[in-house]
């Protein structure tokens, strides 16, 4: 029996942690790094978790809460002022493409916040980051305007907003439809 090294298994969780993930964390139970990984994924994508909200964003109740938050709560409170200032950085792009990096940490955000499913089609499989509402159309690299699509869909929608991208494909879907509804099927034994 092989054991994934250490650093594996907590990986995904480190791209949404501002700091030294596998340093900082190395004490927490998996439970406890659920729980910091779903605030770290709302402080990314709506802003710092208020106190109210803490357990229902972590799935746990509000006593599994009161167990963890010793452990949990100060981590994330130390990376929420380095987090707002990333997305300050990220938001200075809106309307360009983002450096390879910091596009990197925003397409793995969204894979995470999305379920790693494609948004149109519900496909798993080669993922990308697809900007709802183009950046040569006005859009930004704002989380709203940013959502999870397989390949096939990102390269059909190409820079056409959802919308029009979306009616475009049902018309397709229509046209060909009829074209099949016409197509005179061959006598049998020809």
């Amino acid at each position: 029996m092989t054991l994934a090294p250490i650093q594996s298994l907590h990986e995904s969780y480190a791209h949404l942690y501002v700091g030294d993930y596998f340093a900082d964390t190395l004490d927490l139970a998996a439970h406890e790094h659920r729980a910091l990984r779903l605030l770290l994924l709302e402080t990314w994508v709506r802003g710092p978790v208020g106190h109210a909200c803490l357990a229902s964003v972590s799935r746990l109740t509000k006593v599994e809460w009161q167990a963890i938050k010793t452990a949990v709560l100060p981590l994330l409170r130390s990376v929420q002022p380095r987090i707002a200032e990333s997305l300050k950085h990220i938001r200075a792009f809106d309307g360009q493409r983002l450096p390879a990096d910091d596009w990197h940490l925003v397409r793995s955000i969204v894979l995470e916040r999305d379920g790693h499913a494609c948004t149109y089609c519900g496909a798993d499989k080669r993922l990308e980051a697809d900007h709802i509402v183009p950046l040569s159309r006005g859009g930004s690299n704002a989380f709203v305007n940013l959502a999870t699509a397989c390949q096939p869909c990102n390269l059909s929608k190409g820079s056409k907003p959802v919308e029009e991208w979306r009616a475009a494909s049902f018309a397709f879907l229509q046209a060909g439809s009829r074209l099949r509804g016409s197509v005179v099927a061959p006598a049998p034994g020809n």
